[in-house]
């Protein structure tokens, strides 16, 4: 029985490794991004918006930033009476319920709900539960820090 064999040696077996690695791999129908969007709900739809124009924002658009927070507020705890004048916002209730402050109204919000921050906004929050904490989604515009 003839054996043929061939050897190589390690820096050579190296160099082909490497070079295989370097090679394309196809890609699986999944990896490839779509040409138009497909399986959405509501992205056509805006929620809302808040008009910015009311805020008198002084300097350029450059100078602010749109920040995002997640809020928790703990049982009977609550954010004081503050404005939206300069800071306008977008909010969403992920967990618990919270009552919002509006001069003399008063509104329960729960999960899912959404309120705008405009420039005549003043308002405060209270989560009114004794055991279930909240919390609250919060995107909002404000000047950079310096």
């Amino acid at each position: 029985m003839i054996r043929n064999s061939i050897q190589f040696s390690a820096p050579l077996f190296a160099s082909l490794l490497g070079l295989a690695c370097l090679l394309p791999i196809s890609a699986n129908a999944a990896d490839i991004a779509p040409e138009k969007a497909s399986g959405l709900t509501g992205a056509a739809v805006g929620v809302g918006s808040v008009d910015l124009a009311p805020h008198n924002l002084p300097g350029a658009i450059g100078d602010y930033e749109l920040r995002a927070r997640v809020i928790g507020i703990a049982p009977g705890g609550a954010i004081p009476n503050h404005p939206h004048a300069g800071r306008p916002g977008i909010v969403r209730v992920t967990k618990g319920t919270v009552v919002e402050y509006r001069g003399e109204t008063k509104r329960t919000l729960e999960i899912g709900d959404t309120w705008y921050e405009n420039a005549d906004t003043v308002h405060w929050f209270q989560n009114p539960h004794s055991s279930e904490a909240a919390e609250i989604w919060v995107v909002d515009l404000v000047p950079k820090k310096k």
